[in-house]
C-alpha cells in the first residue's frame, strides 16, 4: 500500500480550480483505489479547498472504472438524474453520458440540478474520447461568481427568489421529428425515468415539484428554488441557480436558434422552459444577460485528455461545455 508520496499535484488554469493530481509512477488502478480510500481526508479537504478535482494519467478506461474511483472518493450514494431535462443516455446504474445536445451551442457555466431540491453534492466527468477541436467541460468558481454579480440584480434574484418552469411531452410525432435531428426536448417519461404517470406524480411530491397535467398528456412541473445558498460545511456563499438558461432569450441561444424556438414553443402548455420570480412576476431580461456575462468573465477551461476524471463539488463549483467539432464522448455521474 503506498501513500500521497506517489502522487503529485499541479494547477492548469489561471485559478485553483480544479487541482490536478497525477500519479510519480505508473500505477494500477487497485492502487489508485487503495490510494483513495486509506487518504481520503487528503482529496476531500482539497476539494473543499479547490472546488474540484483532475485526475489525469491514471488507469481508468471505461464506465466500471469510472464507478470504481466515484465509489472509492465516498462522497455519496449515485443519483439518478430524474427531474433532469438536459438531453443524456443512461449507460447503467448512476452512469450517463453528459449532455447530447448539439455540439454547436455553448452551454453556459451552472450548478447541477440547482433547480431542484435533492440537488447532487458532487458531479463527475469521464472522458473517454476528447473532441478533435474544442469541447472543454468549462469550469467556474460559485463562491467568486456571488461576489462578482452586480448588488441590485443580486438582491432582487435572492429575496424575491425564483421559480422554475418546464414542459414535457408524452407521445408527440413533431417532437420525435425534432429529436431525431438534434435532441433538446425530453418526454416525460425519460425526465422521471418512468412510463407511469402515478410514478411521475409521486417523485414530484416527494420532491417538492408542483404539477399539472395539460392535453395530450403534457406534463408541467414548476419549482421554487433560492438564487443563492451556503455551501453545507464552509457555510460560503454561493450563487446558485439556473434562471440564465431557463430564459430562452437570444444572448443565450443566438438569433436563429433563439427564433425558431419562438416559432416551436408559441403554446404555452409547450414551453420547455420558463422562469419568473416567486410571485411570477418576470425576471428582467437585462439582469440575466448581466449574469450570463459574469459567467463568462469567470469560466475557466483545460483541455481533456482521454482517461481524464473530474470531479467537481456541485455547490462550490459551476460547469458547462464549450462548443466543439468531432466526435466526442464524455460521462457523467452524480452523488449525494
Amino acid at each position: 500500500m503506498g501513500g500521497l508520496d506517489q502522487i503529485k499535484t499541479k494547477l492548469i488554469t489561471t485559478e485553483d480550480l480544479p487541482l490536478v493530481i497525477e500519479s510519480r509512477n505508473e500505477m494500477a488502478l487497485v492502487d489508485l483505489l487503495d490510494l483513495l480510500t486509506h487518504s481520503n481526508s487528503f482529496f476531500k479537504q482539497n476539494l473543499l479547498k479547490h472546488g474540484g478535482l483532475l485526475f489525469r494519467n491514471f488507469p481508468i478506461h471505461n464506465e466500471n472504472d469510472f464507478a470504481s474511483v466515484i465509489k472509492a472518493l465516498g462522497t455519496g450514494k449515485f443519483i439518478d438524474y430524474v427531474g433532469g431535462d438536459s438531453p443524456r443516455t443512461k449507460i447503467k446504474e448512476g452512469i450517463y453520458t453528459s449532455t447530447e445536445a448539439p455540439p454547436s451551442m455553448k452551454i453556459p457555466l451552472h450548478n447541477e440540478l440547482s433547480y431542484v431540491k435533492n440537488y447532487p453534492s458532487h458531479i463527475y466527468f469521464y472522458c473517454a474520447v476528447p473532441a478533435q477541436e474544442g469541447g472543454s467541460t468549462i469550469l467556474g468558481d460559485a463562491r467568486k461568481i456571488y461576489q462578482s454579480i452586480n448588488s441590485a440584480v443580486k438582491q432582487r434574484m435572492v429575496d424575491k427568489e425564483l421559480l422554475y418552469v418546464s414542459a414535457y411531452y408524452h407521445q408527440s410525432k413533431l417532437m420525435e421529428l425534432i429529436n431525431t435531428f438534434q435532441k433538446g426536448h425530453k418526454p416525460w417519461k425519460d425526465v422521471f425515468e418512468t412510463m407511469d404517470p402515478k410514478e411521475v406524480e409521486k417523485k414530484c411530491l416527494e420532491n417538492e415539484i408542483s404539477f399539472k397535467w395539460n392535453q395530450h398528456n403534457w406534463l408541467q412541473i414548476s419549482q421554487l428554488r433560492p438564487a443563492a445558498i451556503s455551501h453545507p460545511e464552509t457555510q460560503e456563499k454561493v450563487w446558485f441557480n439556473q434562471a440564465h438558461l431557463f430564459d430562452f432569450n437570444p444572448k443565450l441561444l443566438g438569433w436563429w436558434r433563439y427564433l425558431g424556438t419562438k416559432l416551436l414553443y408559441c403554446r404555452e402548455h409547450m414551453r420547455l422552459h420558463q422562469v419568473f420570480f416567486a410571485d411570477h412576476s418576470k425576471i428582467p431580461r437585462n439582469d440575466l444577460y448581466h449574469v450570463l456575462d459574469v459567467l463568462d468573465a469567470n469560466t475557466l477551461s483545460f483541455p481533456w485528455q482521454k482517461g481524464d476524471l473530474l470531479v467537481l463539488d456541485n455547490v462550490l463549483s459551476m460547469h458547462g461545455r464549450a462548443t466543439f467539432k468531432g466526435p466526442r464522448r464524455v460521462l457523467t455521474a452524480m452523488t449525494g
